[in-house]
């Protein structure tokens, strides 16, 4: 498939009036030759993913010309199949070939179970990805405004009287939640597979971070805050990493034609080998996954990313930089 074949498809299927579609505008100005960066991108991710999955790209096509439509849920709802896309075309990429032929598989597993996106032989090992994306505009909003954000769950009586940011832990927990039964079943199918979830997270990724790896209660540490019957921390025994891809507002400023950030051109391409890092986090109790898998995937433990971004902070203080009776320091995120 070539990019032309891909917006070929785009076009039959995106309604180009307003307000039909979240993303009308780009297929009424490719209709008449303006294909727009964004769409330019997708449709080349598309067609490099195609060429490996015949059918993906009319696939995704379709599922996003179902949310008809527009408005703020319909717009998030978009988000998580581009990102989906963005993360399959970095599997794509770095997917081993096996008599000239990438060894990619969209939606492996057992027809009529619950599948992760996909599977690819990586570095000599097989590897099965799950995809997700929150919804995260209005918790943005919510932090455009509040001078304290809470990252995890703390005691009352720290945000009483406050003006707070309450953590994003929830949609992390049904995350890997999701994954662990994809991955419970998807074991049977291929038994030695390593299993990973990603998840594409705004520019804050310490959000989910902390999320995962705080003392006080990340999800993948004894005080996590998600007990099962008897009280105990839910373990996640088949997923044995999480990867946090700090891209979903790279995506958001590509469909608003806005300008890129951190010298990112692309924003369906995957990887990038500059900042900011892919933060990989292993899952206690699971397999250690190859140096040479993290690298062909573009990711880095988390121990070597550098940045406050990638510490679990439990608690900012978030200073306006405009107003100098606010500020306490040398920068606007005060962790503490």
């Amino acid at each position: 498939m070539t990019p032309h074949d891909a917006l070929d498809i785009f076009l039959r299927k995106i309604p180009s009036e307003y307000p039909k579609h979240m993303l009308c505008y780009f297929a009424a100005l490719a209709s008449q030759g303006d294909v727009r960066p964004f769409l330019h991108g997708l449709i080349k991710t598309l067609a490099q993913i195609d060429s490996t999955i015949p059918g993906y790209a009319s696939e995704m096509i379709s599922r996003l010309a179902g949310i008809e439509g527009t408005g703020e849920g319909k717009y998030e709802s978009m988000l998580q199949i581009l990102a989906e896309i963005y993360v399959t075309q970095g599997v794509v990429e770095s997917a081993d070939k096996k008599d000239g032929v990438i060894q990619v598989v969209h939606e492996p597993g057992t027809r009529g179970k619950k599948n992760p996106e996909c599977e690819a032989l990586i570095a000599g090992r097989w590897c099965a990805i799950e995809v997700k994306t929150p919804k995260l505009i209005a918790h943005g909003r919510m932090r455009s405004i509040n001078p304290w954000q809470m990252n995890v769950r703390m005691p009352a009586h720290l945000t009483r009287d406050r003006e707070v940011t309450l953590p994003r832990d929830n949609p992390v927990k049904d995350f890997l939640c999701s994954a662990e039964e994809k991955f419970e079943d998807y074991e049977h199918f291929r038994p030695g597979a390593i299993r990973l979830l990603a998840i594409v997270w705004d520019d804050y990724c310490n959000e989910p971070i902390a999320a995962l790896k705080s003392p006080i209660s990340g999800l993948l540490t004894s005080n996590s805050f998600h007990r099962d019957e008897s009280g105990v921390a839910v373990k996640y025994s088949h997923i044995d990493g999480v990867a946090v891809i700090r891209h979903q507002h790279q995506i958001i400023r590509a469909t608003r034609e806005e300008p890129l950030l951190n010298g990112v051109t692309d924003a369906m391409k995957y990887r990038n080998d500059n900042f900011p890092f892919k933060a990989f986090i292993p899952v206690p109790g699971g397999r250690m996954v190859p140096e040479a898998v993290l690298d062909a995937l573009n990711l880095v433990p988390l121990a070597d990313c550098l940045g406050a971004e990638y510490q679990p902070s439990e608690m900012i203080m978030w200073v306006d930089l405009n107003d100098p009776s606010s500020q306490s320091g040398d920068g606007n995120i005060t962790p503490t």
